[in-house]
């Protein structure tokens, strides 16, 4: 990406922020926000004279229930899911986890290299039963690096990430019952975007999900 494109939003022409992803940099960059052109946007964006507050009132008139949340689209398998951005540290390329001497659970894949540092990571597509780890193989995969508060960084693999999606609590239904057990005690709720049904894991459950699979 070249400087001058960054007031045109190049991110989200040719990024991952509803682009095409069609930017040369991605190969190397992986993500918008690690790229040098985002972050001076965003620095000149801190800069920038802040407009005036909005009356209290016309805040408070605001539903909850009706307010945008940015998550993550990924798809395991067939499944399309969104991750919430609160734990969310990194997507990284994927890369074949090294395997732990005398782990033999299939839960735990192995150890994975991101920015120079080796995390844990757990095979979530057989966490969350929606297919097993001969699925992830192909060069759309991704790596996801969990890193939740007060706990080790966790990374799991992904089939492919088609990246940031806004998401409206008002759009949001509740888990089907059709849906595998595991799965569905992961889930906040199913919401319609461009890639069709996206299940909405509810940070907190996946957390507690992939440590059970490192733990017990």
């Amino acid at each position: 990406m070249s400087t001058g494109n960054a007031s045109a939003g190049c991110w989200r022409r040719i990024g991952v922020y509803g682009g095409d992803q069609s930017c040369p940099q991605l190969a190397a960059e992986i993500h918008c926000r690690n790229c040098a052109v985002y972050r001076d946007a965003a620095r000149a964006l801190l800069r920038r004279p802040l407009d005036p507050l909005p009356p209290l009132s016309s805040a408070v008139a605001v539903s909850r229930d009706s307010e945008l949340r940015s998550v993550l689209a990924f798809r395991l398998g067939s499944q399309w899911l969104g991750l919430p951005c609160d734990f969310l540290a990194e997507v990284a390329t994927a890369h074949l986890p090294r395997r732990i001497a005398h782990r033999g659970d299939r839960r735990v894949e192995g150890l994975v290299p991101i920015r120079g540092e080796l995390h844990l990571c757990v095979a979530l597509i057989e966490v969350l039963g929606l297919g097993t780890r001969d699925l992830l193989a192909g060069d759309a995969a991704r790596l996801v690096l969990l890193a939740p508060p007060g706990a080790a960084p966790i990374a799991f693999r992904v089939n492919e990430v088609a990246g940031l999606r806004a998401v409206s609590g008002d759009d949001i239904g509740e888990v089907p019952a059709t849906l595998p057990g595991t799965l569905a005690a992961c889930l906040a709720g199913v919401a319609l975007t461009t890639e069709g049904r996206l299940a909405l894991l509810a940070s907190q459950a996946l957390v507690a999900a992939l440590e059970e699979a490192l733990y017990q």
